[in-house]
């Protein structure tokens, strides 16, 4: 294939799409050879009835530990390429999002795992065994631990939903900021045309030379068209 025949979004993306790839490769090698673990840690079932396979709950762990970390590229790749389609923020801002994702997330992910399901079934905190004796260890789980271990997750997912919506903001911003441009620029050079129209309309004729008044009204318009780049807040897009 041809360059001319490769999408743009792949030509400008081609450090995400090799994070993307190489996680996707990680992923699949860590559920393929490494899946017992998931299945030993979680044979017990979630209440751990079974007191003789708790100390399995930790290849659970384990197995969340090594996933995560497969996945933290291609979760890199694509929160960056994400926040490419924001034209107005710069690369620092994109890099700082993006770094967020790919170490928070997988950091929340196991986070949650060790303090939902492994450290609960080590401390028995969850009712196993009968109902009427064990009710009460609901609470503290519910109340405590969920919100403890979940923490960290909530926190990093709204963070990187408040850097969009701010990103999404400065884009609207920018783009008010272009048509308000252009139209006061338009306004500006049409006051302009209509002063050299009858600037030349005098001078062709037989009447006398501009008048003070004249000179009044062209510096005002002058004055006018530098305070439309003065006032206003120039994007760095016009700066360069």
């Amino acid at each position: 294939m041809s360059d001319e025949e490769v999408p743009d979004w792949v030509k400008n993306n081609p450090s995400e799409l090799r994070a993307i790839t190489a996680s996707a490769f990680g992923g699949f090698i860590v559920t393929d050879f490494f899946d017992f673990m998931w299945y030993e840690g979680t044979s017990c079932g979630f209440w751990g009835d079974d007191y003789s396979c708790m100390g399995s709950v930790w290849l659970t762990l384990a197995y969340v530990a090594m996933l995560s970390t497969a996945l933290a590229p291609g979760i890199w790749g694509g929160i960056s390429m994400f926040v490419k389609n924001f034209t107005y923020v710069n690369n620092q801002q994109r890099g700082e999002v993006a770094s967020l994702a790919a170490f928070g997330l997988p950091f929340a992910v196991i986070w949650a795992t060790l303090w939902l399901y492994c450290l609960p079934h080590t401390w028995t905190l969850l009712p196993w065994g009968p109902w009427e004796l064990n009710w009460w260890k609901i609470f503290p789980y519910l109340f405590g631990l969920s919100w403890f271990g979940l923490g960290p997750l909530i926190g990093t997912i709204s963070t990187i939903l408040g850097k969009f919506k701010e990103f999404a903001e400065t884009e609207k911003q920018a783009h008010e900021f272009e048509e308000d441009f252009k139209e006061k620029l338009a306004d500006s050079t049409d006051e302009e045309k209509k002063f050299e129209f009858r600037e030349k309309k005098i001078l062709d004729s037989t009447d006398p030379p501009l008048t003070k008044e004249n000179d009044a009204e062209e510096e005002v318009i002058q004055t006018q068209f530098a305070s439309i780049l003065g006032d206003m807040d120039i994007h760095e897009k016009y700066k360069k």
